[in-house]
């Protein structure tokens, strides 16, 4: 037979736990998932997101699990931060608006990479997926 004295201790450890489970699902897990396909022919290192960094090789995607992301319209705000070997990255920063930019922090996105390849250097851009 349980005891009073023993019943409340299961009941404050029961809610104890509960609290925690759920201020961690609050503040610190994943709830953001995107699938980013690397629609270039070229193999993409040090691909930031989250502040984590992603390889991606040429044709294929990558699901990435991460607390928020940011977006312009339909796309990740910004050009996306990635290194294509043994090839130089255009140096000209774009300059970027602050216009209907949000902060997502739950759902499912799809989103591709196209590399644009100029004479003497690339640039990446984000794409709606197809």
């Amino acid at each position: 037979m349980i005891k009073h004295k023993d019943l409340k201790k299961v009941i404050f450890i029961g809610i104890s736990c509960c609290l925690i489970a759920s201020i961690y699902y609050f503040f610190f897990s994943a709830r953001v998932q995107i699938e980013v396909y690397n629609k270039s022919d070229f193999d993409i290192d040090s691909l930031k997101i989250d502040d984590k960094f992603y390889k991606i090789p040429k044709q294929k995607s990558l699901v990435i699990n991460c607390r928020k992301l940011t977006i312009q319209g339909n796309l990740p705000f910004g050009a996306p931060n990635g290194i294509i070997k043994n090839m130089q990255r255009d140096t000209i920063t774009g300059i970027l608006c602050g216009t209907d930019v949000e902060e997502i922090r739950s759902g499912k996105y799809k989103f591709d990479i196209k590399a644009f390849i100029g004479k003497d250097y690339y640039m990446l851009n984000w794409a709606e997926h197809k």
